[in-house]
């Protein structure tokens, strides 16, 4: 096999980062791990709710989490209803700010996924991509 020109070696290295190039960086296979590297984002998401706590000293025990995700659907039901014209608000950025608040509970959710201990990978497989073997199972049938 070559590559650019060179020959390359086939080593269990070299079949570790190519089943890794295609599993996005995961070390097992995309349906077993369906957000992979959630803890690593998990930790850049505390790290900068840490700071939204100390910089404006909100206490974010407790039901916290649960009230922002609140928040932020809120907000996103208004960004969708000036979207899709149902609304007093410009639609101009509309979509922009759907956007927006589709990040904002996303990653509130995931805070408070990391506050109650919750493995949200274990959760997603369990819940949704139990479903993969249902569909595989009956485009076969």
């Amino acid at each position: 096999m070559t590559l650019y020109g060179r020959k390359r070696l086939v080593t269990a290295e070299n079949r570790r980062k190519s089943r890794e190039h295609r599993t996005n960086g995961c070390p097992v296979s995309p349906s077993q791990i369906p957000l992979c590297d959630l803890d690593a984002f998990s930790d850049r998401l505390k790290a900068i709710s840490d700071r939204y706590g100390r910089v404006y000293d909100v206490d974010r025990g407790g039901d916290w989490h649960l009230l922002k995700v609140q928040e932020e659907m809120g907000e996103l039901t208004q960004a969708y209803l000036a979207m899709t014209g149902r609304s007093r608000r410009a639609p101009e950025t509309a979509r922009h700010d759907v956007a927006m608040e589709m990040a904002d509970v996303m990653c509130m959710l995931i805070l408070m996924a990391r506050a109650e201990g919750i493995d949200l990978n274990a959760a997603i497989a369990e819940k949704w991509l139990k479903w993969e073997t249902v569909i595989a199972e009956e485009s076969v049938a």
